[in-house]
């Protein structure tokens, strides 16, 4: 199986030569947007886009899709099918998965199709074809100095000039979401169009700090056992109506990611962050956090999440009170003589 990049699939649009079939999938749903409407824009370049576009979405039957994969494009030369969280690259459709893989091993030259799913299973049948077509493309979260470099162009486009300081600290104060960031960036050009410059006091006066960022505050506090501002973060997180499950989700991540720190000292952040998955800049202060913490009970919470997550999915006890008796949990002097208590 091999995959391709969305710079590969870039170049080749650029070249008016694409290939027939796609599947976009990953957690930066920033760029599979992006590429998305890269494919429309070329339909464009090419001719008539209303009627040469077909999107369908969900469990749309196999004989719609193959049928518009098989019409001959109106007024241009390509017709692009756009297929959105079908089921097909997963479990649950494995008939409809086979039909589908065997249709695009034969498409017309004039049949662009792309697949645009949040679930991909590797070994799925469908999967596996599109792989061996070369257009599987996984969209992940660029590294810090990929967003570094890009924030300073977008905001540069936005007739507003940012240091790279500045960019890490708008990066570290929004997240790394580039769909998140790119509204605050939005915003950042707009407050700072008179003098044409963003610094760092600017962001800390117009940006909002992302739910990663603020999930990272709440565990530092708990880090320096500071059980009332973690649940004044809490409170915070609730009045703004984030979901509990999320919160609990971005502390378990929070933990794992101070753990792997923990076991891996003496190994640099960039090699942590790597192994880890984890951007360099999230993982230098993980290792701060690390020394609050031992292994053990880092071991200890990653285990109470997943008991905290699986009694609020069996009704055994609400989402807030979970989270509060995790925080209050771990926001106190926990260990005693080397034992959790």
């Amino acid at each position: 199986m091999k995959e391709t990049s969305f710079k590969d699939l870039g170049k080749s649009l650029n070249e008016g030569n694409p290939g027939n079939c796609y599947l976009f999938y990953g957690e930066e749903k920033y760029l599979i947007s992006l590429y998305e409407n890269k494919m429309k824009d070329f339909i464009a370049s090419r001719g008539e886009t209303s009627v040469n576009v077909d999107v369908f979405w969900e469990k749309e039957s196999v004989s719609n899709i193959l049928n518009a994969l098989e019409t001959l494009p109106f007024l241009c030369d390509y017709r692009l099918v756009l297929v959105k969280n079908s089921g097909l690259f997963a479990t649950g459709r494995k008939d409809d998965s086979q039909a589908i893989a065997s249709g695009v091993k034969n498409l017309p030259d004039t049949s662009i199709i792309v697949f645009i799913e949040d679930n991909v299973d590797k070994r799925n049948a469908l999967y596996k074809t599109v792989s061996a077509l070369g257009g599987c493309i996984e969209f992940k979260r660029p590294s810090e100095s990929e967003l570094i470099t890009w924030v300073v162009r977008e905001m540069k486009a936005a007739g507003v000039a940012i240091e790279k300081g500045a960019a890490v600290h708008l990066i570290r104060t929004v997240g790394g979401n580039m769909e998140n960031l790119s509204k605050e960036m939005a915003k950042l050009a707009a407050y700072c169009s008179l003098k044409k410059t963003a610094v760092i006091t600017d962001i800390d006066h117009i940006c909002t700090k992302g739910l990663e960022t603020k999930v990272f505050g709440l565990v530092d506090a708990l880090a320096t056992k500071n059980t009332g501002l973690a649940l004044q973060i809490f409170e915070n997180l609730m009045e703004a109506k984030e979901a509990p499950i999320m919160i609990l989700s971005l502390i378990a991540r929070q933990f794992r990611l101070i753990l792997g720190c923990a076991q891996n000292i003496g190994q640099t952040s960039s090699e942590i962050a790597a192994a880890l998955g984890a951007p360099p800049f999230a993982i230098k202060e993980c290792m701060k956090q690390a020394g609050n913490f031992s292994v053990k009970e880092l071991t200890q919470a990653l285990k109470d999440c997943l008991e905290a997550d699986t009694n609020i999915k069996t009704g055994r006890i609400t989402d807030k009170l979970a989270l509060e008796v995790l925080i209050v949990k771990y926001g106190k002097n926990t260990q005693k003589e080397g034992v959790i208590i």
